[in-house]
């Protein structure tokens, strides 16, 4: 892997980072507008609040500074075992699973960094970083080791029990999380139910001392055993109500991985230093988070729209591995006496590889942007008392709810998709080289696959968002509102913006006037393409007025207008699609 610091010395996501995001709204959004734990640290010397920044500059250096260490630790410490951590992979010995040493290493490493803990709440010792800076973290990691990035991720799905737990809960599992004490994993698939967590069948029953004995098999459960002797805190999904009650029968729970058992790992076709196991619970006891009923409406839901986005920031990372490996490949290997990325058909690779991945950062980041418009502010009201119906009141919770309703799932799609495009891409700029494992490009591309499948799988992403997107581009939706707000701020290519508005519209009407439920099922994707393109259009070049035609950033004007060309072409054929098989 490359050796550089993954954030500093990306000259894309510096640019990203200093021109895309309107920092100060993110700060006012996850601090508060008066800097609340800034100015109740000033006032009580609680210690866990020491790093709260007390205005928006503060909180922007903070941000900065964070990126910039996990960029340098990735960058030039963990990418540089994640080949070996990938070939040693990892055994299953007498109910054991066996680490590689390099992996334990650096995990151990990535501990003491004191980075890990970068969604968990800063009362319960974590970082309380933003949303726009988690799908940052995303791209960082996956970039440099895919494995380390799930360990990270998921240590971070902790901020579910402080969102929902009890004091005692929030000091006995979120604080200890914090300290890398204990990782986290989501327990919910079972042999049988993948994604129809409806269905679930795992039991749980209450007992007199108001704790519960869970027993069931859940099967793909990424980091179930926890890392080495560092065990795994399991969010556990199980039945409390009667069979056949459905989601509102449906509850979560706390359970060590050290009580249950591992019946063994997958051998799978990528992330090897990442274990997905399955458990069996026999009348292991668990303590409830949150309300009976709540589990999948609440708490799963919670759970799952934070591991896609941060889906999504891995797709993004993933695809900018692939580019820079590459593109410092292509400029080294020669062929018919030049580097091989001054022929045109591997130059055209290579450009599409940067625009694409470009693009799933900016629909990444401005997913991550959605939710911290609304998130935080929740949150802290939750805390001080206030009901979801008083706190849904709020137009600004409504407008930025219902957009990162639909960008979340879209962001998980698009970027899982295009990073397994952009991983195909880099194999092919390798040759046969690519294909062997000598290069790290091979490993980037078996990693890569997993994306459009855990989280839920790209189709699932299709069916959860294309309700509130055809709802939301109502004549008075809230979606078309934001798209509205987009599309004031392109200066450049305003004829293939038209032309892709026109798409999206006729496509929308096409959709709509489908009666068939089974073929709405079918052409979903097509409406779902076309979506996702104009927003990432829209996206990009709404950024183009930031970029100065001389600067040796002049390349994202060419990239943008490439973009919208290929992009336009994918809308029109999905169009065709959908009038071809509408009636």
């Amino acid at each position: 892997m490359i050796q550089e610091n993954y954030f500093t010395d990306d000259r894309d996501l510096q640019f990203l980072f200093r021109n895309f995001v309107n920092w100060e709204n993110v700060a006012i959004a996850c601090e508060g507008k008066d800097f609340i734990e800034h100015k109740e640290y000033i006032q009580t010397g609680n210690p866990r609040l020491e790093m709260a920044p007390g205005s928006v500059e503060e909180a922007i250096d903070l941000y900065y500074s964070t990126l910039d260490s996990l960029g340098e630790l990735f960058g030039k410490e963990l990418s540089l075992y994640s080949g070996e951590n990938d070939k040693i992979g990892l055994r299953y010995e007498n109910g054991k699973v066996i680490f590689p040493e390099s992996l334990l290493a650096s995990f151990e490493r990535l501990k003491q960094s004191g980075l890990m803990p970068y969604a968990i709440s800063r009362r319960a010792e974590g970082l309380g970083m933003p949303m726009t800076v988690s799908a940052i973290y995303a791209m960082i990691m996956a970039r440099g080791d895919v494995s380390l990035c799930m360990t990270a991720n998921l240590l971070n799905l902790a901020q579910i029990v402080y969102r929902y737990g009890t004091e005692e809960q929030i000091e006995q599992f979120t604080v200890p999380a914090s300290r890398c004490e204990t990782v986290f994993a989501m327990s919910l698939t079972e042999p049988d139910y993948g994604s129809d967590l409806n269905s679930v069948t795992t039991i749980a029953q209450r007992q007199e001392d108001g704790k519960y004995r869970i027993t069931g098999t859940k099967r793909f459960i990424s980091q179930g055993c926890g890392i080495g002797d560092t065990p795994a805190l399991l969010l556990t999904l199980a039945r409390t109500g009667k069979k056949g009650s459905g989601a509102r029968g449906l509850s979560v729970f706390l359970n060590s991985s050290r009580d249950v058992q591992v019946a063994g790992i997958e051998k799978k076709m990528g992330i090897h230093a990442s274990p997905t196991c399955e458990l069996v619970y026999e009348e292991t006891i668990g303590e409830l988070l949150g309300e009976e009923g709540a589990g999948l409406t609440r708490c799963t839901s919670g759970m799952t729209n934070f591991m896609r986005l941060a889906s999504a920031g891995g797709g993004a990372g993933g695809g900018a591995a692939a580019y820079y490996e590459s593109l410092k490949y292509a400029g080294e290997r020669l062929q018919f006496g030049k580097p091989i990325k001054e022929i045109p058909a591997v130059r055209e690779m290579l450009d599409k590889m940067r625009r694409e991945s470009n693009a799933m950062r900016l629909l990444a980041l401005e997913t991550g942007y959605s939710v911290d418009m609304f998130q935080h502010e929740q949150i802290r009201k939750e805390k001080n008392g206030i009901s979801d119906r008083e706190i849904r009141q709020d137009p600004e919770f409504r407008k930025w709810n219902s957009i990162a309703g639909i960008l979340t799932p879209l962001a998980k799609y698009h970027c899982s998709e295009e990073g397994n495009k952009l991983a195909y891409l880099a194999v092919q700029v390798h040759g046969g080289a690519g294909y062997t494992e000598d290069y790290d490009v091979s490993r980037i591309y078996r990693d890569a696959r997993i994306n459009s499948i855990y989280e839920g799988t790209s189709q699932i992403q299709v069916r959860i968002s294309i309700g509130g997107l055809v709802s939301g581009m109502s004549k008075d939706g809230i979606f078309r509102r934001y798209i509205e707000e987009l599309r004031e701020k392109i200066d450049r290519y305003k004829e293939l913006i038209d032309e892709q508005e026109r798409i999206f519209e006729n496509s929308l009407e096409i959709f709509r006037g489908i009666k068939d439920e089974d073929r709405k099922q079918k052409l979903s994707e097509c409406l779902i393409v076309i979506a996702v393109r104009a927003i990432c259009s829209l996206l990009y070049a709404g950024i183009l007025n930031k970029v100065e035609e001389d600067s040796d950033l002049s390349y994202w004007i060419t990239d943008c207008k490439d973009f919208l060309i290929e992009s336009t072409g994918m809308m029109k054929a999905n169009e065709y699609r959908m009038s071809a098989y509408a009636d």
